[in-house]
C-alpha cells in the first residue's frame, strides 16, 4: 500500500513538470540565450577596422576619418586605431 502511495506521488509529480514545461508561457523564452536580446531584426553588421570585430552598427562608436565613415566596437579600438594612423 505504501509502494503504490509513493508511485503514485511521482507520477503525479513528473506529470505537474511536463505540464508545466510544455505549457507554460515562458517555455520558449528559456530556449534562447540568456542576456542576449531576442533578434536584432535589420540590423547590419559593421566590421571594426582595428580588431577586426563585427558590431551591430546601432551600438558602434562611429568616427569619420579622411572623409570615411568608419565603426569601432569600443572607444579603446577607435583611439588605437587613431594612434597608429598617426603613425
Amino acid at each position: 500500500m505504501f509502494f503504490r502511495l509513493i508511485i503514485a506521488c511521482v507520477i503525479v509529480y513528473l506529470v505537474y513538470r511536463v505540464g508545466q514545461i510544455l505549457f507554460s508561457p515562458s517555455a520558449k523564452e528559456r530556449r534562447r540565450f540568456p542576456g542576449r536580446p531576442a533578434s536584432i531584426a535589420g540590423e547590419d553588421l559593421v566590421k571594426d577596422p582595428y580588431c577586426g570585430t563585427y558590431v551591430p552598427e546601432s551600438s558602434a562608436v562611429k568616427e569619420t576619418i579622411d572623409g570615411k565613415t568608419l565603426y569601432f566596437c569600443s572607444n579603446e579600438c577607435l583611439e588605437k586605431y587613431k594612434a597608429e594612423k598617426k603613425n
